[in-house]
């Protein structure tokens, strides 16, 4: 019997529900702050106070103390997916999975694109790029100087270096990461693997760390450049709930006679670090 499928539309805040799923596949997605109700721009802002607390006296003197209010703006980018996908490949794949649901198993297709091109946007994209959004901003941030590229043999120092350029006034925050890609994390590996003193093979379930300063490893990072940064202070945007927001599922059959299926999302997003003094890039 021929497979029919019943056409599907989610929008708003029902198909906020697939996006969230799908963007949430992006592994960066796990050391950011996430806004979910951004329909094309927020501003960030980060308060920061000197001179705020003083001996008690009757006077009240608002010059003595000094309130910096720090802004940027996060702008969310309208993106899609459209493609046809032939119901053949796809009721080959669904009756081995024996998914039970059709229309939500043709959405898992989805999924896995919007998470791989976010990913790799959040760390490498441009505002101008077909089907990216622009990515991190290293403008403004703390440099620091990479020896060479990374190579197990000069991993340690490398992130030594990081480390100690990191800025004073967030170094030991509570979430603090170092941002790095697989490849450097392999380094990483190798090379405390090799200290008899620090052998990974012996350490069983290992959190990622240098120093104390905890590592996160992501997938769209490039080669030979490192992050250190706050999650707090890292921020992805998207709207959830608009009707920028869109899942269709359409069986072209009664359309046009193919058999083929097309499988359309539509969806906003953008990355902003708050305060860039206080992230440092090494390359």
């Amino acid at each position: 019997m021929a497979l029919t499928i019943t056409n599907s539309t989610y929008a708003g805040e029902h198909a906020g529900l697939y996006i969230s799923a799908a963007l949430k596949q992006a592994r960066t997605m796990e050391f950011l702050t996430i806004r979910e109700n951004i329909n094309y721009k927020e501003v960030v802002n980060k308060v920061a106070g000197a001179d705020l607390i003083k001996d008690r006296t009757c006077n009240f003197n608002e010059q003595s103390a000094t309130l910096t209010l720090t802004e940027s703006v996060l702008e969310v980018k309208p993106l899609q997916v459209n493609i046809d996908i032939c119901k053949k490949t796809m009721l080959s794949d669904w009756s081995g999975q024996q998914e039970g649901d059709f229309v939500a198993y043709a959405t898992s297709y989805l999924a896995q694109s919007i998470a791989d091109a976010t990913e790799l946007a959040i760390w490498q994209g441009t505002a101008g790029g077909n089907g990216s959004f622009a990515g991190i901003d290293a403008t403004g941030m703390a440099t620091s100087s990479a020896s060479a590229a990374y190579s197990a043999d000069n991993i340690i120092a490398n992130l030594g270096q990081l480390v100690a350029d990191i800025p004073a006034n967030v170094y030991m925050a509570d979430d603090l990461y170092i941002y790095m890609n697989k490849k450097t994390y392999r380094f990483y590996i190798n090379a405390i693997s090799a200290l008899s003193a620090f052998p990974f093979n012996n350490m069983g379930q290992y959190e990622p760390v240098f120093e104390g300063v905890k590592i996160a490893v992501v997938a769209g990072l490039q080669d030979d450049v490192m992050y250190a940064g706050q999650k707090s202070n890292f921020y992805f945007g998207t709207s959830l709930s608009s009707d920028l927001t869109e899942i269709r599922v359409l069986d072209m059959a009664n359309l046009d006679g193919s058999d083929n299926i097309r499988l359309v999302a539509k969806y906003t997003a953008g990355v902003q670090v708050g305060v860039a003094a206080d992230w440092v890039k090494q390359s």
